[in-house]
C-alpha cells in the first residue's frame, strides 16, 4: 500500500504536533512543510530527520505536487485564505 503524502502548512507548535500524530499513524509520510519562519520550518524538519521539502510560502507547497493531503496548522485567521488557495 502506498503511503499518503501529507503537507503541513504552519510549523509552529500545532504543526509539529500534527507531524508527530501523523508519524504515529503509519501509512503516512510528511513530504512537504511550509512556514514563513525559517526557525519553525527547521524545527519541524528536525522531527522528520530532514527528509522533507521546505517552503517559506504555502502557495509554493500547493504547487509542488508533493502532497496527497494537507494539514492547515497556521494561525486560525489564515485558514480560510489557505483553503481558498488549496482548491
Amino acid at each position: 500500500m502506498d503511503k499518503i503524502r501529507y503537507g503541513i502548512i504552519g510549523c509552529g507548535s500545532m504543526g509539529r504536533e500534527h507531524i508527530e500524530n501523523l508519524r504515529a499513524l503509519g501509512g503516512t509520510e510528511v513530504t512537504a512543510i511550509a512556514d514563513p519562519s525559517p526557525r519553525s520550518c527547521e524545527q519541524a524538519a528536525a522531527l522528520l530527520d530532514g527528509q522533507v521539502q521546505l517552503f517559506d510560502d504555502h502557495q509554493d507547497l500547493l504547487k509542488s505536487g508533493l502532497c496527497d493531503a494537507l494539514v492547515v496548522a497556521s494561525p486560525n485567521f489564515t485558514h480560510a485564505a489557505v483553503m481558498r488557495d488549496a482548491r
